[in-house]
């Protein structure tokens, strides 16, 4: 097995075409597609997209054993997260893509004594929430694409890769009672310098708070914040 292929998700990024793979290792392409199926197989890689690789569990998990990959991200946003909750009073939380699902990194309880369905190192459903539809409209569009085909009937990936092109181009992502009932979820990127993605910070409130003329301030709110943490990764 080829651990050269491995290594070039350090210095090319991730994820990686296999044309990208092929440049950069002098094998055959059927060597290189046996080399990658013992990989797979085997969690170190796993697919992200058509001809698009990604480290797959078990290098997630390895790389955890010696240092937390997210902790820059998480020591960087969670200051920025403080100052909106207590300036807000809403829920805080910051997520994350691992693999082929959104993860709550870290979380800030809402200041009105109202618990809505999040916890730090919560698992959430991919395709429902702003918290995790911001991460698949930033998401390089062939994984996006492939996550969405891979789990949704047609239609309804159609209409979901929609929505996800408008909440492209607006920014943010805003969604009403699809994790808890009537309740707000707002949620921006955070871009390391402007166009790679980081994770998402997002805000839920009741819908009563976070009302039509109150959302426009929350959402340029939360847009600072993400911008905020993104400096301070750059």
């Amino acid at each position: 097995m080829n651990l050269k292929i491995l290594q070039l998700f350090r210095t090319h990024g991730s994820p990686l075409h296999i044309d990208e793979m092929l440049q950069a290792i002098d094998v055959p392409r059927s060597s290189l597609y046996r080399q990658i199926k013992g990989l797979t197989q085997s969690g170190l890689i796993e697919m992200a997209g058509k001809g698009l690789y990604a480290p797959g569990w078990l290098a997630d998990e390895l790389s955890r054993v010696k240092e937390n990959s997210f902790s820059p991200l998480i020591e960087s946003a969670l200051p920025i997260m403080q100052e909106l909750n207590e300036d807000l009073g809403e829920s805080v939380n910051l997520t994350a893509i691992k693999g082929a699902k959104v993860q709550v990194l870290a979380h800030l309880e809402c200041k009105h004594k109202l618990k809505y369905s999040y916890e730090e190192g919560q698992v959430l459903d991919l395709f429902k929430g702003a918290s995790s539809k911001i991460l698949l409209a930033y998401l390089p569009q062939e994984q996006s694409d492939f996550l969405i085909d891979s789990d949704l009937p047609e239609a309804e990936g159609d209409r979901l890769k929609a929505e996800l092109s408008r909440i492209n181009q607006n920014g943010y992502a805003l969604t009403n009672s699809e994790v808890d009932e009537n309740a707000i979820g707002i949620s921006t990127p955070i871009l390391r310098n402007g166009k790679y993605l980081m994770g998402g910070l997002s805000i839920a409130g009741p819908s009563f708070r976070i009302n039509d003329t109150e959302i426009g301030t929350y959402i340029e709110r939360l847009k600072e914040a993400a911008a905020d943490v993104s400096l301070m990764l750059s």
